[in-house]
């Protein structure tokens, strides 16, 4: 079962046809509901009712093909099937109720069905279309996949090639983010509110809510919920979800645990077209109630329902044309440009308090709790093409897909930065957390996603909001070269060291002004860093010795800006000054941060540096390499698998494959490859990050690194120059290096079978790789 999005926002559920009264009765009101054309452009003959036999030839295929059904509200929207024909080849044939069509769901028939056939060896999809039915072949065109077309007495015989290209993964992903966007607007703009557990008492949670979302500006309708009251904070209410008048968007429930089935129930019965459930006791209290949540998310999902929760603390929109405090924020934050989710409620409230405080503006809120169906990943997509959101934040505890998150997340990064704090970091098995007990994500994992996607990492709270708020004023720089210029030469050595520590470096020695005349002399050596083609950063020390000196000093400071010109960043520490954690220089059109401490401004630049340095280079792609042949090589394994378990191939079998992909074996070294890079390679299959590759030198075992497939020609370029970074021969074999990467990504990433990969010693040269010794671990053969 897999959850799916339409066009339109709509949510259903994709799942594996079954040969039961209850899926045949469904495919027959299916195609009892179709038009005349609908049938005759499937069955290409007039037909007057769809038989048992034709249903057959849908649901039975007995490991011969795959057939999924789309199900909403205890109906099939739609049917796809595929049936092989040779051990290579399957004919694929699609129906899509009438009222659904043109919204995607062709094509994400298609997609899963081509996932699944490619996973289990087959390399094409054929299917025979009549060339009036121009809705079908539209599907096929914009699948993105290469399509060969015969044309044969009416009748236009199509041939797919299943490899994923970039274009269909653009494709693909454009599609799913158009659609989850579309499926979250319910969430954050709906015109209809209802509060199920609104409550008279003021000291209950449901009183609390209600009254938020009533004092924060909200423009539509809110209904209160209560079934023994007549009316909550003056505002009539209503003993159900199905008694409110108006068509519900957004119902919240505020109920105790065991009463939130009955009101999901009323929801669907209602129509409703988001929850949200901030009742806690599900997977985040016992395995009762994790088993609860999913009944509870399965129903919402067969009515097309999308969910925030269970335990979650609500969310709000800051926008000024779409206000909503539907949380227990006490109140709306100032707006702003920045998105935070939190995947702990209680916190992720905290963190708007703190935000507040430190003056960062927000544009929305999640509390995301449990999980259930909308996760960081929808967020992140939600908010991609939200023209509120300039930056995000994200508190994360665990991953749901953090392939999918690595994915959406390059794109992302490339216009809008994200900052994350990563928690659970603890060498233990699990560890508590409000949303239950974790498992401990692979941190090394965690770290190779975040460099290879772009993703800015916090430490700390205090750190996430150190380098929002340079983020969030401030141009980025373009370089590492930072001038300094001071009053306390004291101060200038702790902020030299600590510019050193972040890989950032001096673009002249500090500049000492003493304590003479210093208003002036801030302005003048800030308008000559400012004027500087070889300055990329600016941080400004001071230790005010008297209140109107400091005040002179900040003038100068914004003098020089508004003068010069904003085209670089410029933050500053003023030593025992300000109320709270990071304080101000206003001007009209620029602030510019002030931080408590050098070393948190240093921090800052320098994750932002890195950011900066990230975003200047071009957004990978998978390049084409010459001499890979991963369909030889997929056929070669295939022969290889057992289907009784996982083999090891042996070093004979896996430098034939090794040479597929254009990666020779020597298994005796000539003199002439001494002295240059040896390594050891692995990749393995982490159950929750997918294939990682890891490559550690021979001599120094304790040193690795690694970084999750597929690798992008970046990933590549950017691992080799770290994995070299102070090795012999490195100058020389940058570029080799790289390639070997790009080549075993290639390899892992298309050749499904191959579960694990060892490499116990590769030599790279100047010109050439050579692998000494290799083995494969096949998985084990299945239908």
């Amino acid at each position: 079962m897999a959850r799916i999005i339409l066009r339109d926002g709509r949510v259903a559920e994709l799942r594996e046809a079954r040969d039961t009264p209850e899926d045949r009765r469904m495919l027959h009101e299916l195609f009892r509901h179709a038009s005349a054309d609908d049938l005759y452009f499937r069955f290409f003959h007039m037909v007057k009712e769809v038989s048992d036999r034709d249903i057959d030839q849908m649901i039975r295929i007995d490991g011969q093909g795959k057939s999924l059904i789309c199900v909403s509200q205890d109906q099939i929207l739609g049917i796809g099937h595929y049936i092989m024909t040779d051990g290579a080849s399957a004919e694929v044939a699609f129906f899509v109720d009438d009222r659904v069509q043109g919204r995607g769901l062709g094509t994400l028939l298609l997609e899963h069905l081509a996932q699944i056939a490619w996973r289990r060896g087959l390399k094409q999809f054929e299917a025979y279309v009549l060339s009036d039915n121009r809705r079908m072949l539209r599907v096929f065109q914009d699948s993105g996949y290469e399509i060969h077309e015969q044309h044969e007495s009416g009748v236009i015989h199509l041939v797919l090639p299943l490899q994923q290209t970039e274009r269909t993964r653009a494709l693909q992903e454009t599609r799913e983010k158009l659609a989850t966007a579309a499926s979250l607007r319910p969430f954050f703009e709906p015109a209809v509110v209802a509060i199920v557990g609104a409550s008279r008492d003021s000291h209950r949670l449901g009183h609390l809510l209600l009254r938020h979302v009533l004092e924060g500006s909200y423009n539509g309708v809110v209904y209160p919920v209560n079934s023994s009251a007549k009316a909550v904070l003056g505002v009539r209410a209503y003993p159900s979800v199905q008694a409110v008048p108006d068509a519900v968007d957004l119902v919240v429930i505020v109920v105790a645990r065991d009463q939130v089935q009955s009101v999901v129930q009323d929801c669907i019965i209602a129509g409703v077209k988001a929850v949200l459930i901030t009742s806690a006791g599900f997977s985040d209290l016992d395995a009762n109630g994790a088993a609860l949540e999913q009944d509870i998310t399965a129903d919402l999902r067969r009515h097309g329902i999308r969910l925030v929760g269970p335990n979650s603390l609500g969310l709000l929109n800051a926008h000024p044309e779409h206000p909503l405090n539907a949380s227990f924020a006490p109140a709306l934050p100032p707006a702003g440009s920045v998105a935070i989710a939190s995947q702990s409620g209680a916190l992720g409230i905290a963190i708007l308090d703190y935000a507040a405080r430190m003056g960062v503006g927000v544009s929305s809120f999640a509390s995301t709790g449990n999980k259930a169906d909308v996760s960081s990943n929808d967020l992140l997509q939600y908010w991609e093409d939200d023209p509120a959101t300039a930056m995000i934040l994200l508190y994360l505890e665990s991953f749901g897909n953090p392939r999918k998150f690595s994915r959406i997340a390059r794109r992302l990064t490339q216009r809008k930065p994200i900052l994350a704090v990563k928690s659970a970091r603890t060498v233990h098995n699990s560890v508590p957390t409000e949303s239950g007990l974790q498992p401990v994500d692979n941190e090394v994992a965690v770290q190779a996603l975040f460099q290879q996607s772009g993703i800015i990492r916090a430490d700390t709270l205090q750190e996430l909001f150190d380098i929002a708020a340079l983020l969030g004023t401030m141009p980025l720089p373009d370089g590492n070269r930072v001038v300094v210029i001071t009053n306390a030469a004291g101060a200038a050595v702790i902020t030299v060291d600590a510019l050193g520590a972040v890989g950032l470096t001096l673009a002249e020695p500090p500049v000492d002004l003493g304590v003479d005349a210093l208003g002036q002399r801030y302005y003048e050596e800030v308008a000559r860093a400012l004027s500087q083609s070889d300055v990329d950063a600016i941080i400004v020390l001071f230790i005010p010795v008297g209140i109107s000196e400091a005040q002179g000093v900040s003038d100068a400071i914004r003098q020089a800006v508004e003068e010069q010109g904003l085209s670089k960043p410029v933050l500053a520490n003023f030593l025992m000054m300000g109320h709270g954690p990071i304080d101000y220089i206003e001007s009209p059109t620029f602030r510019i941060p002030v931080y408590p401490f050098p070393e948190l401004a240093v921090r800052a630049l320098g994750q932002v540096a890195r950011y900066a340095e990230y975003r200047r280079q071009p957004m990978g792609r998978l390049p084409d390499l010459e001499h890979i042949h991963v369909d030889e090589a997929r056929t070669l394994v295939q022969q290889w698998q057992s289907p009784d378990e996982a083999v090891w191939t042996g070093p004979v079998r896996a430098s034939q494959v090794l040479d597929m992909v254009g990666l020779r074996s020597q298994l005796a070294l000539t003199e002439e490859d001494q002295g240059f890079c040896r390594l050891r390679i692995r990749c393995h299959m982490d159950p929750l990050f997918g294939p990682i590759l890891t490559a550690t030198p021979v001599d120094q075992e304790n040193i690795s690194r690694s970084r999750l497939i597929p690798l992008t020609d970046r990933d590549a370029e950017v691992f080799a120059q770290a994995w070299l970074r102070g090795q012999k021969g490195a100058p020389f074999c940058k570029k080799v290096l790289s390639e070997l990467f790009l080549r075993v990504s290639r390899l892992i990433d298309e050749v499904p079978e191959i579960t694990e990969l060892e490499i116990d010693e590769a030599w790279v040269c100047h010109a050439d790789t050579k692998i000494v010794s290799a083995n494969v671990l096949l998985e084990r053969r299945t239908l």
